[in-house]
């Protein structure tokens, strides 16, 4: 019963937890900048579409700045005299265009040739029957 009194406590107090807490703290350009040159950081994500960093400290909380245009260099080189892992957000794709239609035109033609050959086979065989039973009938006639 402790147990089941001790999860839905816990169940409510996230609830209850202001959103902000879960998301990245906005701060300003050289108040991040600060952090990234002496802060005690554990990751950053650069998002380039966006011109913004997210920064993430050792107590698992995290910042987010726009940065200038230009400033990408700069912080990434900053971030890489730490030995501070850089993570670069991937830039949203657009809506997925269905595939082409696949034309079998292989299929096609073989089916042709395949088609062809039996026609031929066939008049082939009609006509050596033919042939066959005409000279069965003119060597009936012979022989009478």
């Amino acid at each position: 019963m402790r147990r089941f009194a001790f999860v839905i406590a816990l169940l409510a107090g996230l609830a209850l937890a202001p959103a902000s807490a879960l998301a990245a703290t906005p701060v300003g350009y050289p108040q991040l900048l600060q952090q990234v040159r002496s802060g005690p950081l554990i990751r950053a994500i650069i998002n380039r579409t966006r011109g913004d960093i997210e920064i993430k400290f050792r107590d698992l909380s995290e910042w987010e700045a726009f940065y200038p245009r230009g400033a990408q260099p700069m912080l990434q080189r900053l971030l890489h005299e730490r030995h501070i892992r850089v993570i670069f957000a991937s830039r949203p794709r657009g809506a997925r265009a269905r595939p082409a239609a696949v034309h079998h035109h292989l299929r096609y033609i073989a089916a042709a040739v395949l088609a062809a050959l039996a026609l031929i086979g066939a008049a082939a065989f009609l006509y050596s029957r033919r042939r066959g039973s005409g000279r069965e009938r003119a060597g009936a006639v012979q022989r009478r």
